[in-house]
């Protein structure tokens, strides 16, 4: 339920939803998210990999500087105010895969909940999916993409998880042409991996023979797909008009339907 200060106006979009910072509150969670970490000797390797591999530091400095404070290393560069807030979130990300293997996947998942548990609480604009930051608008999307993620045929999901990286936060520059042409692309190889064709086109009217497919859906659909085939896209095809870019929302944008579609026609067709 929205607070006083929200109901009344008192409070700005921007301070509602946290985009391209990161305030106070959130990075408190993060501190707190850090420290329920057990400081064992998994701990120790995990923070001795951010010392080499993300800060390219010396390991001789590690042992002469922090003596054994090492769990401090993480804690302490994502607490700076010298560190820009996108830098924090590489942090996170890049530490993510080393608590996999080193904790199980289990107790990572576990962890990976509790901060996108958080970051919801705080009304951050960023999750965590598939051990990726992303920019993401709803727990309905996130859940979509998630799903989506899962689909059993492999190739999708391939698919999808280029798209998410290529706009996740350790980019230094979504690549917002190329994350759409994944997204597209994940469905393309869904219809045509069900209908055995070789065409998006041929695809759609294949399924359409053995599900309904209201008109206007397919039609947005199909409107959809031209769309990454028009030349001033540069998505599907080369780049004829540089003017107007597909920008990040529009990336998670495709994500977001595509994942939608895909997830539509895996219930629909089994």
């Amino acid at each position: 339920m929205a607070l006083f200060s929200e109901r009344y106006g008192y409070v700005k979009p921007d301070d509602i939803i946290i985009r391209e910072r990161i305030n106070e509150p959130i990075l408190n969670s993060i501190d707190n998210w850090l420290y329920d970490i057990p400081e064992d000797n998994k701990w120790f390797e995990i923070q001795r990999f951010f010392w080499t591999r993300f800060l390219n530091n010396k390991v001789s400095d590690l042992d002469k500087q922090w003596d054994f404070h090492y769990y401090d290393i993480v804690r302490k560069y994502i607490g700076s105010r010298d560190i820009e807030w996108y830098k924090k979130l590489d942090a996170i990300e890049f530490i993510l895969p080393y608590i996999k293997d080193e904790y199980g996947d289990s107790f990572c998942e576990q962890e990976i909940d509790e901060l996108n548990a958080e970051f919801s609480r705080h009304n951050f604009a960023y999750r965590i999916i598939d051990y990726k930051i992303v920019e993401v608008n709803s727990e309905e999307e996130i859940r979509s993409i998630e799903n989506a993620l899962d689909n059993p045929i492999s190739e999708v999901g391939v698919h999808l998880r280029t798209a998410l990286e290529k706009i996740s936060s350790s980019q230094k520059e979504p690549d917002s042409r190329n994350s759409i042409k994944e997204s597209i692309s994940a469905v393309e190889c869904y219809c045509r991996n069900k209908t055995n064709t070789t065409s998006f086109g041929a695809a759609i009217n294949q399924i359409e023979k053995k599900i309904y497919i209201n008109k206007q859906l397919k039609e947005g659909l199909n409107k959809i797909y031209a769309y990454t085939c028009n030349g001033d896209t540069g998505i599907r095809h080369a780049l004829m008009d540089d003017d107007n870019p597909p920008t990040k929302d529009e990336a998670i944008f495709m994500l977001v339907m595509c994942s939608a579609f895909i997830n539509y026609f895996t219930k629909k067709l089994g």
